[in-house]
């Protein structure tokens, strides 16, 4: 080793060269809006006949539904998201909106597609928390947590780098659609 602070670094030995940051075209707020519009319509369609078909709807409007029932329900709608969803998350980056849109989500850092971890629990079901802790106050203060957080998710993506909350926890940003990306490992 030499004592010249100038020279360059020995190349015997392995050297760990960090991720060179991706320069994608992030998706605009518009396009990430009818992403998310598709894909809350697509589960609304599946969730609120089931919703009517059990007599759940009836019971929130008497605000007469246990903590057990709502933790279910929410339950439900990840699965349903999931089955809807999941291969084109975990193949694509994307959802059926995002497919649409052609925009997907990718590592904010070196433009990969994200592992199932980061993609599904931390993109989507990050709200689950929040949701358990409202459905024990009682009252309508409940709906207004749950409400605010997810108006404070949807807001940020007037920052300037559009990255919602989720995309925070996440590590992910939504950028424009190309195939052919590598998974993050």
């Amino acid at each position: 080793m030499s004592n010249n602070p100038y020279a360059p670094p020995s190349t015997s030995g392995s050297i760990e060269v960090a991720p060179v940051p991706v320069n994608d075209e992030l998706a605009g707020r518009f396009t990430r809006f009818a992403s998310a519009m598709v894909d809350g319509i697509l589960m609304k369609a599946i969730l609120i006949p089931v919703m009517f078909a059990t007599g759940y709807y009836e019971r929130t409007q008497t605000q007469q539904i246990g903590v057990l029932e709502q933790i279910a329900m929410s339950l439900l709608g990840m699965a349903v998201m999931l089955a809807l969803n999941g291969y084109l998350l975990f193949t694509r980056g994307q959802s059926i909106g995002k497919m649409l849109t052609k925009i997907q989500i990718v590592d904010a850092r070196n433009g990969e597609l994200l592992p199932f971890l980061r993609v599904y629990v931390y993109r989507y079901l990050w709200m689950l928390p929040v949701v358990v802790v409202a459905a024990i106050i009682p009252g309508t203060v409940d709906d207004l947590l749950v409400n605010v957080v997810a108006l404070v998710d949807a807001l940020m993506i007037f920052t300037a780098d559009r990255r919602c909350l989720h995309d925070y926890i996440a590590g992910s940003k939504v950028v424009l659609y190309q195939a052919n990306r590598q998974k993050v490992s």
